[in-house]
């Protein structure tokens, strides 16, 4: 009489399936599932640690195909003799000429605030450069696409972007290039302080100029931390970067002496209170020194550049208009 086979001898055969089922099917969930990184894989041969502000990443060699996710970062790529193959360039275009002094070739992967990942991946890039306000919730699905380091520009101070500096030059496999341009950059901005009158008293302030409010730049912001390395007082001390919807009343109470306006056009808070009795009563409106700058100068770029651009821009303005 045949033996009816029991679950006692059928398990160490479906053990044996399911041990295969997993591996068989386990590449294909981390796949689909979307949470995997590029620093989940081993690193590749060559590969050096970099450091930044969500861990450290793997690169391997010299990345040439790079993807810029803010304009800070390429102009420090620009530095380093590296053009982008894609920047978050808020598809404006205009601005990377801008920001660069020249037009460069590059594929728009949309805005820094939300940039086309499907862009970024078709672009086969070995190292991508976020930012850490607006990518830190991205990060992982970046990081599968290539090595990706995460650093600070839309909230950075001007210490914070010359770090960014070395640290790219760092991805980029010769972190010594970075110093060497940074130490350019402070002789010649230690030079533009240098043309700074001695006993400067009056206190400074960027505002971006919106509709219907203004924003303030603080003392650590990039602008303001820029008028402090020239040996100026920003008018607004915050550990905040910006203090935004400031309204007239507001503006008058910081009174700065020398008040910076950046706008993109007519239409803003500034051409709506100009002409009011509170806006003439603040110190920098009395003494003729309300100055129209550039939005992108001022407040987008955030570049080394850039700084020496503010910097240039103070000295022809401010101590022309003295004298």
């Amino acid at each position: 009489m045949r033996r009816r086979r029991t679950g006692r001898h059928l398990r160490p055969w479906h053990a044996l399936l399911g041990a295969l089922a997993l591996l068989l099917t386990a590449p294909m969930l981390a796949a689909c599932s979307g949470g995997g990184s590029a620093t989940d894989a081993p690193p590749p041969a060559g590969a050096h640690a970099v450091r930044h502000l969500l861990g450290t990443t793997e690169i391997g060699g010299k990345p040439r195909r790079v993807v810029a996710l803010e304009y800070s970062f390429v102009q420090a790529l620009d530095a380093l003799g590296v053009s982008p193959v894609g920047i978050a360039d808020d598809n404006a275009p205009d601005r990377v000429t801008q920001l660069l002094g020249k037009k460069i070739d590059y594929t728009s992967v949309g805005t820094r605030l939300e940039p086309n990942l499907e862009l970024v991946s078709s672009l086969r890039p070995d190292l991508i450069i976020a930012d850490s306000t607006r990518h830190a919730k991205i990060y992982k699905q970046l990081s599968a696409i290539a090595p990706t380091i995460v650093l600070n520009s839309w909230e950075g101070s001007y210490q914070d972007i010359k770090d960014a500096v070395v640290t790219i030059a760092d991805a980029l496999g010769d972190r010594a290039a970075g110093e060497r341009v940074v130490q350019r950059h402070e002789k010649v901005m230690a030079g533009l302080a240098a043309r700074i009158p001695k006993g400067e008293r009056r206190t400074f302030m960027l505002v971006v100029s919106t509709p219907d409010s203004m924003t303030l730049h603080t003392s650590s912001s990039f602008t303001g931390s820029v008028f402090r390395t020239l040996g100026l007082t920003p008018a607004v001390t915050s550990d905040s970067p910006q203090e935004s919807g400031a309204g007239l009343e507001r503006v008058a109470a910081v009174n700065p002496g020398v008040l910076l306006v950046a706008v993109d056009g007519s239409g803003t808070a500034y051409d709506q209170w100009k002409d009011t009795p509170t806006w003439k009563g603040i110190a920098a409106v009395r003494d003729g020194q309300v100055h129209v700058v550039d939005r992108n100068q001022f407040s987008r770029f955030r570049g080394l550049r850039t700084a020496e651009v503010i910097a240039q821009t103070v000295l022809e303005n401010v101590y022309r208009a003295d004298g």
